[in-house]
């Protein structure tokens, strides 16, 4: 049996401008609050192999019971790095996946086997992940997450922050921790 996705972990969008996107999915779905990450701090960013850049901002928030991303690109290069995050918005950016090292690993070899790509790999603490083109196959990204306590605690605070939550300050600084 070839490698398996799995259960989606998030979706993420890219938006023009995330304080409006807030603004209309709290009102109009009910979603929020979200963790702001200023300045996502990647780290290693490569593209097959050459230094690459995906300069964005992320928030995080819950949606129907579901965490989302949304992210404000605001530079990325190579060419293939930045036309994977070109386009019309607001779109569906990428479906996140979270998979043990071993797992997460061999998916990735699988997918590039298969004509879907990798063409962005990044660190964010000990958080390791890769983009993958399947754009021409679900109209959107894959982004492959190798399992690692630090991922799991920050969706813990995004799902968290939504218990109970009252409808006030849907966009809240995400400080002190480590976002995937």
């Amino acid at each position: 049996m070839p490698e398996r996705l799995g259960a989606p972990h998030h979706t993420a969008y890219l938006v023009d401008r995330i304080e409006a996107t807030v603004e209309r999915l709290v009102a109009q779905l009910g979603a929020g609050p979200f963790l702001l990450v200023e300045h996502v701090p990647l780290e290693d960013v490569r593209s097959r192999g050459e230094p690459a850049e995906a300069a964005h901002h992320s928030a995080f928030g819950w949606c129907d019971g579901a965490p989302i991303e949304l992210l404000e690109l605001v530079r990325a290069t190579p060419p293939r790095v930045a036309e994977r995050w070109a386009g019309p918005t607001p779109r569906v950016h990428h479906v996140a996946y979270v998979r043990p090292r071993d797992e997460a690993l061999a998916l990735r070899a699988a997918l590039d086997a298969r004509g879907l790509p990798e063409y962005l790999s990044a660190r964010l603490g000990a958080v390791d992940m890769t983009y993958h083109d399947a754009s021409a196959t679900l109209g959107h990204d894959l982004e492959i997450h190798v399992d690692v306590p630090d991922l799991h605690g920050f969706f813990e605070l995004v799902r968290a922050a939504a218990d109970g939550w009252d409808g006030a300050d849907p966009l809240r600084p995400a400080t002190g921790t480590d976002a995937g």
